[in-house]
């Protein structure tokens, strides 16, 4: 019933037990995953913004946002890892750029996934508490059962 798990990773806490839960329950039921990373200017953090200034990176957004991706690519190569040393046989990485939940649900359909999970984390800003967290978005707007993992 289920053969393909899109994870989406963002390197939270929350984000990385997502990838152990999700890497349990495809080794149990011999699933291949998707590890999805969603890159999105906004959300750059301000310690890759100084890392692009020290090692002499343009300040032009493209540049920056490569360099997101770079890390990004880095931190899915370790999960896949972790995935692969528990058992799971497939996995595959995916980086994207776009609006991070309506993107893990794109890049889930285009992934054929039967299951997405994610990590829950508060959202301390406006604009997480007037339009609700990314996880929340994914398990209303998602047409295939969602995890959210604490």
């Amino acid at each position: 019933m289920i053969s393909t798990i899109l994870i989406a990773v963002d390197g939270s806490a929350h984000s990385m037990k997502a990838v152990d839960y999700g890497a349990q329950i495809a080794a149990g039921i011999k699933a291949k995953i998707v590890l999805l990373y969603v890159a999105k200017q906004e959300l750059v953090p301000d310690a890759m913004r100084q890392f692009a200034k020290v090692e002499h990176f343009s300040e032009r957004d493209a540049d920056i946002l490569d360099v997101l991706k770079r890390g990004a690519k880095n931190m899915l190569d370790n999960a896949a890892g972790k995935i692969t040393a528990a058992g799971v046989v497939e996995v595959e990485t995916d980086i994207v750029e776009g609006p991070v939940a309506r993107t893990i649900i794109a890049r889930g359909k285009h992934h054929n996934a039967d299951m997405i999970v994610l990590g829950s984390r508060g959202m301390g800003d406006l604009e997480g508490l007037l339009r609700g967290g990314v996880s929340h978005r994914v398990e209303i707007l998602a047409k295939c059962p969602v995890l959210v993992v604490k």
